[in-house]
């Protein structure tokens, strides 16, 4: 009788901790984000998680494309990870260099913000672009992270921004777009 029960205590044991077990950085890609992630672009690490800049495959009544998408994964490799979200990928038609802005929101338990994490992001067309800056309401240019990708080249910068340009190596302006 004695074997019986460790024997269902030590499958009760096991049901228990599978049930406890944190989701990993890739399940939680694969299993919360509700679009293909066609090719993970960047990863750039904030307080309490990541934000996700990828690709996805869609397609509306003018065909098939790709886009581009942010996701904010909340936790860590030790207590694993969620998508916060907020689920939505973006994509327009520009021959130099798309500009995309998108902001997310971290809530406790109570439902107070705890941070807001904006971004500003985009896919670089025109070979002649070298660097990309990006500006908020004061004008004020900074350099964004240049992303090299066999898929393409991408851009990206957190803070409050809203103005892209793309400069050639010797900083000429090919494009000064602002996203409203």
């Amino acid at each position: 009788m004695k074997k019986k029960n460790i024997l269902l205590l030590l499958a009760a044991s096991i049901l228990l901790l599978s049930a406890c077990s944190t989701q990993t950085m890739g399940q939680a890609i694969d299993e919360d984000i509700p679009f293909n992630v066609k090719e993970i672009l960047h990863k750039e690490k904030v307080k309490d998680g990541i934000i996700l800049l990828y690709t996805t495959h869609q397609k509306n009544g003018q065909g098939e494309f790709d886009a581009m998408a942010a996701a904010y994964l909340k936790g860590s490799d030790k207590n694993g990870w969620k998508n916060e979200g907020h689920n939505h990928w973006e994509h327009y038609e520009n021959e130099h260099m798309t500009v995309y802005t998108d902001d997310f929101y971290d809530y406790d338990k109570e439902g107070k913000l705890e941070s807001r994490i904006p971004i500003i992001f985009g896919e670089i067309h025109n070979q002649d672009i070298q660097k990309v800056e990006v500006a908020g309401q004061e004008e004020k240019f900074e350099e964004a992270a240049i992303i090299e990708k066999k898929s393409g080249r991408y851009y990206f910068k957190m803070g409050d921004f809203h103005t892209a340009r793309g400069l050639t190596a010797d900083g000429k302006e090919i494009l000064k777009q602002k996203q409203n």
